[in-house]
């Protein structure tokens, strides 16, 4: 087995010393006995002065340490077995004469300080010296994620909740571990180090001079943001990534979390491939990030895993029940994961309900009692169905489901036309991508009957009216998660084109917003942003009102309520919104208070419905507010 594979041994009891001794050394390398602090009669130099004899090294930075006049000075020592370690304390002094000296305090650890393991010490020295997870890897041949797993024991073992804490107490106790693991490299300016260099007979970095006090630069926090920039959700991604920058550059402006500035880490990725998903969650993971967020993954169990190795706060946007679930079913493993928005399975029943009502006023008259569901491949997502079931009954309709349609146009230009040979009265395409849902409506809106499409959030992108042309006008959209046409959601989307020159959706680019404002609040209420229970914490005790809403997250399952399903009190929840694309503009119809447009029948449909009314006029910055009643 080669030498950097080789697992220490446990701390044995040790022969040599048993309880702490002491010597002095001159200035010269010569030890002494300190008769003073022997407590036996057995003649010969004592155990201190025969175990520095033996170990010339140690002798070596013992000599050092007086050499460098570092002042009293601790460290951990192992000889080269790893079956002897000590702790030993140099205190400098002059003798009567003015000679330098300095006594030695060699203190046997077995078992060792804080419990800790050979790996730990190492870990825990090169934290002293500043290095990240993926330095110490490294340095110690061994990976990221097994850093993160040492580092964290650590600070349990010290209980302790950050690094900076663990380095101080490191340097004030001794723990700091010599010769350093892996080189001296990164230890030059230590006092420590200084004293490693002398010890091999180098010339040590001058001590520091005391002169103008400088400004310390802070480590910027980490905001880590998993993004589809290519790949069929590349338009949401670009949503998600220009609010957050949004957020970030107007957290900065104001001073960013107690002086340190917000830094965005990104990495792109195809969030419906799980391999993807991994590559892209360890590539954060690797690179330290004080937060995790995403928007919706396919194999989003993938990224709960990693997060919750991980163990800093994860804010996503996967709206999945089954998530929610496995994160109430297990709080001390996944306590740090939030979904800020509600589930997937508001959707079926919400498409129901809501035709149910529109039908019911007679804004619409459908010339059948069939619904349909189209759901695409997500192999988590539910939409609701045995819900869905209940509301099918209680408002006289039939219900058919297809399933597991394909990513390809060709499958849902082909659903599309299974879709409109049975004509129903409405249709749920229950897909998250643009791709697809365009060749959907494409072909079915070509010919055929009256059928009503009601999609999934997608014509919230603004690319999507834009691919469309004017098949979009009159369309039928929702979102468990959308921006209001509020006072905060037109100073948002006014800030958000004042910066990058565009609009944003009206789904996406505002949870995006919202939860790295939520993750700075956070921050800004611990004292160390590290301290990932604490962050996590204030995530779940603070309700947010962002521009999508309120976020309440201290159900067990830590997932935003869908309003008026899951909770009555707008002031708590996110109000599950149906909106209607209309000359151009998004009108929200449902739920009140929000609505500022009525239903129109779309220009498409034929002559069989009747329109149920004028949607009115608006800018493109988020029509004015409550212009009428929801149907």
């Amino acid at each position: 087995m080669s030498a950097r594979k080789r697992t220490a041994p446990a701390w044995p009891a040790g022969d040599t010393l048993s309880p702490p001794a002491s010597a002095i050394m001159l200035a010269d390398g010569t030890v002494e006995a300190a008769d003073h602090t022997r407590q036996d009669a057995t003649p010969g130099p004592g155990p201190a002065v025969a175990f520095l004899r033996e170990h010339t090294e140690l002798a070596a930075l013992v000599l050092a340490c007086l050499r460098t006049e570092a002042g009293r000075t601790g460290f951990m020592w192992t000889d080269s077995t790893a079956r002897t370690l000590v702790r030993v304390w140099v205190d400098p002094f002059t003798d009567p004469r003015g000679r330098p000296m300095g006594r030695v305090l060699i203190e046997p650890c077995h078992p060792s300080p804080y419990g800790l393991t050979l790996r730990e010490l190492d870990v825990l020295t090169l934290v002293v010296a500043g290095l990240t997870n993926n330095e110490i890897a490294e340095r110690l041949f061994t990976s990221p994620r097994t850093v993160t797993t040492h580092v964290d024991r650590l600070l349990t073992k010290l209980q302790l909740s950050g690094r900076a804490a663990a380095a101080a107490l490191a340097l004030d106790q001794g723990l700091v571990r010599l010769p350093f693991p892996g080189g001296d490299t990164r230890f030059e300016r230590l006092g420590l180090g200084r004293i490693a260099t002398a010890a091999r007979g180098g010339v040590p970095a001058p001590s520091p001079v005391p002169g103008a006090p400088r400004s310390l630069r802070r480590r910027p926090l980490m905001l880590g943001a998993a993004l589809p920039l290519t790949g069929p959700a590349a338009a949401d991604g670009r949503e998600m990534l220009l609010a957050t920058r949004l957020a970030l550059e107007e957290i900065n402006d104001q001073g960013g979390i107690a002086g340190r500035r917000i830094e965005l880490v990104t990495a792109d990725f195809d969030v419906t491939v799980p391999s993807a998903v991994r590559s892209a969650f360890t590539e954060l993971v690797e690179q330290e990030v004080d937060a995790l967020t995403s928007g919706y993954i396919g194999p989003q169990d993938v990224a709960h895993e990693i997060a919750a190795d991980y163990g800093c706060p994860y804010l996503h946007a996967a709206t999945l029940d089954s998530m929610v679930s496995r994160v109430a079913e297990d709080p001390e493993r996944y306590g740090g994961i939030f979904q800020v928005c509600p589930s997937d399975t508001r959707y079926g029943p919400g498409f129901v309900r809501f035709l149910t009502s529109l039908r019911d006023s007679g804004a619409w008259r459908p010339e059948s009692r069939r619904l349909m569901v189209i759901q695409g491949i997500w192999p988590l997502g539910d939409l609701g169905r045995s819900e869905m079931a209940a509301a099918v009954e209680a408002g006289g309709w039939t219900l058919e489901t297809v399933c597991e349609v394909g990513m390809d146009d060709d499958a849902w230009q082909r659903t599309a036309r299974q879709v409109r040979a049975a004509a129903p009265a409405a249709v749920l395409v229950g897909h998250y991508f643009m791709p697809g849902s365009l060749a959907f409506l494409r072909e079915l809106l070509a010919e055929g009957p009256p059928i009503l499409p009601y999609l999934l959030y997608t014509p919230s992108i603004p690319s999507f009216r834009e691919e469309l042309g004017p098949l979009s006008e009159g369309l039928l959209w929702a979102t468990v998660t959308g921006t209001y046409s509020d006072h905060l959601g037109r100073s948002f989307a006014a800030r958000f084109r004042a910066l990058h020159g565009v609009s944003p959706g009206r789904s996406h680019a505002g949870i995006a917003y919202d939860r790295a404002r939520m993750i700075a609040g956070a921050w800004s209420q611990v004292d160390d942003p590290r301290d990932h229970r604490r962050v996590a914490k204030a995530i779940r005790t603070t309700i947010h009102r962002g521009v999508n809403g309120a976020y309440y997250l201290a159900d067990p399952g830590q997932a935003a309520l869908a309003y008026p399903e899951l909770t009555p009190d707008p002031s708590i929840g996110q109000a599950h919104l149906v909106y209607q694309i209309q000359e151009g503009h998004q009108r929200i119809l449902s739920p009140t208070p929000y609505s500022d447009g009525r239903f129109r029948l779309p220009p498409w449909y034929g002559r069989s419905g009747r329109d149920g009314g004028d949607g009115g006029d608006g800018d493109t910055a988020y029509a004015t507010e409550g212009r009428a009643p929801t149907p």
